[in-house]
């Protein structure tokens, strides 16, 4: 007999209870003689012999009552095909899309065959698939054979490489077991993720069968449209070679071309007329290499503009933001920003939901409740900028949201003349600048708020003197960014500078990103009841016109290495994580269902205790 959850067994402990209970309650009384009834002495023998046997039947009813329910919870079962017992073999199997090159899963196919096949003769060997989600193909078995013409129906898929997902299943289905967990895959690097790493449990060994190909690859990494057609990016990961592009358009072919692609990223220019709407899909010849990344799609359906609200005092742009919304009413096609004017006494009355940012330029008239409705805002997902100026009152800026955000500003009085830094380049705000990140040290800043650096400041530009210039926050579900000068040429000269329109594109734009809704997904973000697969789709619900697309970090074909893969492999220490209950237990279990004649034989038992305790008093 086996238990599903053999830790109810405890609870066995309680009988305690009742015996204790009967021994106190069965201490003998102090016996006094008494000269009168000593003839009466022998009378009461046989009925007292009786009630110690009816308290001694009522005390093992009690128990058994106990211990049926102990067995119900603990769901007993028994394993006729000695399945469970067994040492198991878990072969898991790569099919993420870089696993579908020209023979390179009939190779992965081979290799867990070979697995299943030549497992210890004492194991029973079960099977799982795995791209960025894993499951269980084939739940452990004697049968071999079943497992190898199961192998045979597996294909490769769109998804990306997830070990970690694929480690945790197989070691779901060990429970209490020991054995092996067989990996066959490619290696691809972005397999592990920064927190991914896996635990097995003791007497678990993990191994690595790789399969990598050294084949080239190419591969269409990403795309976007432009007034005078479409730019893409074309991924060799071989030596160079020419190859054909072709663009259609829902499925009409708009435009084709000979692109030379070298080793690496090569960005193509094809220049067509294009539809105002529908969807796109650029398709590149390749023959050597991974089919799945061969096309990408774009959603040709207009954005809806960027609603951006900015706080200024009297609530109209006046002054205070001429140059900020000038640049964003130049906004075309992806930069498309709709501008609206709020005064700080209204804040606290006005719907925030429909905006995807905030600006705060003027915060006269800002009330309590104004405040904490922007922090609200934030809290839930919205983006807010905090531009330094003449019109803003650092106290109240301070107090927006609260001890939940040190941010923290100072006046200073002095006029110096400085300019700013970028400190990571790589940030989503500074990438579109690429080499020409530099050119934002042009700007003369004449006067600033000090920013006060706490553990939850991100600094991403400084000053001369090494103060903050922008540094951003994380709010809940939201983000914060403070520019600690002005953007409206009183504190410095940044409108008059080429790269200021770049800058609030670039800076706006990714405080919306969150709230936007999106025009692309990958196959592993698809949400559910979307299929996972490459093409243009409708999200449920919202009836949106979207494109899904690979993960285009999947199409390097260089993979990492077996030390690599099993440097995030640890052992669970002894009680790290209680045994569950694995699915081919938990099956058994079901279908034999003991637990309720536990429950049945408990009920009866309870009866007759209490049938029998009515003649014990």
């Amino acid at each position: 007999m086996s238990f599903l959850f053999p830790a109810f067994l405890i609870g066995a402990l309680a009988i305690g209870v009742p015996v204790m209970l009967h021994l106190w309650k069965g201490e003998a009384a102090p016996r006094v003689a008494f000269s009168d009834i000593r003839l009466l002495g022998k009378a009461p023998v046989l009925q007292t012999s009786r009630r110690r046997f009816r308290e001694l039947l009522l005390l093992i009813l009690r128990i058994a009552a106990l211990l049926f329910l102990v067995l119900a919870f603990a769901r007993p079962f028994f394993d006729v095909s000695g399945v469970l017992s067994r040492d198991l073999t878990v072969v898991a199997l790569d099919r993420s899309f870089s696993m579908g090159g020209p023979e390179a899963f009939q190779r992965a196919r081979a290799a867990a065959t070979a697995a299943v096949v030549n497992a210890p003769p004492d194991h029973v060997v079960g099977l799982v698939v795995f791209d960025h989600q894993a499951r269980v193909a084939y739940d452990a078995t004697l049968d071999r054979s079943a497992v190898v013409a199961r192998l045979a129906d597996v294909t490769p898929g769109s998804g990306a490489t997830r070990f970690a997902a694929a480690v945790d299943t197989a070691v779901e289905m060990f429970g209490s077991r020991v054995g092996r967990i067989v990996v066959v895959t490619d290696l691809q690097q972005t397999g592990w993720e920064r927190t991914s790493d896996v635990a097995v449990p003791p007497g678990v060994v993990v191994e690595v069968s790789s399969v990598a190909s050294s084949g080239a690859n190419l591969a269409v990494t990403s795309m976007k449209a432009d007034p005078r057609g479409i730019s893409a990016v074309v991924f060799n990961s071989g030596t160079e070679r020419s190859t054909i592009v072709s663009l259609h358009h829902d499925g009409r072919l708009l435009t084709t071309g000979e692109v030379l692609a070298p080793s690496g990223s090569t960005e193509v220019n094809l220049d067509v007329d294009l539809p105002s709407t529908g969807a796109l899909q650029l398709t590149v010849d390749d023959s050597e290499g991974v089919p799945a990344d061969d096309r990408r799609y774009l959603i040709l359906d207009p954005p809806s503009p960027v609603a951006v609200g900015v706080v200024t005092n009297g609530g109209r742009i006046g002054s205070g933001a001429f140059y900020l919304e000038r640049a964003l009413s130049a906004g075309e096609g992806e930069h498309h920003f709709e501008v609206v004017a709020i005064g700080p006494d209204v804040v606290a009355t006005r719907e925030l939901s429909g905006l995807e940012v905030i600006v705060i330029i003027g915060t006269q008239g800002l009330t309590r409740a104004g405040r904490e409705k922007v922090a609200a805002y934030a809290a839930d997902g919205g983006g807010v900028m905090v531009v330094a100026g003449p019109t803003l009152e650092p106290r109240l800026v301070a107090d927006i949201f609260g001890d939940e955000l040190p941010l923290i500003l100072e006046p200073v009085d002095a006029e110096v003349a400085t300019s700013f830094s970028v400190v990571d380049p790589r940030h989503p705000i500074f990438y579109p600048f690429g080499g020409f990140v530099g050119t934002l040290g042009q700007v003369r800043v004449q006067r600033a708020l000090r920013v006060v650096e706490t553990p939850g400041t991100q600094v991403l530009a400084r000053f001369e003197d090494g103060t903050a210039a922008l540094a951003e926050y994380t709010v809940h579900q939201g983000r914060a960014v403070v520019f600690a000068t002005d953007l409206n040429n009183d504190w410095n000269d940044f409108p008059r500078r080429p790269t200021f329109l770049p800058f609030v594109y670039e800076l706006v734009q990714y405080l919306a990103a969150d709230r936007e809704e999106p025009r692309e997904l990958t196959v592993t973000d698809v949400p559910f009841g979307l299929e996972p697969k490459p093409g243009p789709a409708t999200l449920p619900g919202s009836g949106r016109r979207v494109v899904v697309n690979v993960d285009p970090r999947e199409s390097e074909t260089t993979g990492s290495s077996v030390d690599t893969f099993l440097s995030h492999v640890r052992f669970r220490e002894s009680g790290e994580r209680l045994r569950v209950a694995h699915p081919r237990e938990a099956t058994r279990e079901s279908e034999q269902s003991y637990w309720w004649y536990a429950v049945l034989a408990m009920l009866l038992v309870l009866v007759t205790e209490a049938w029998l305790g009515r003649y014990s008093v």
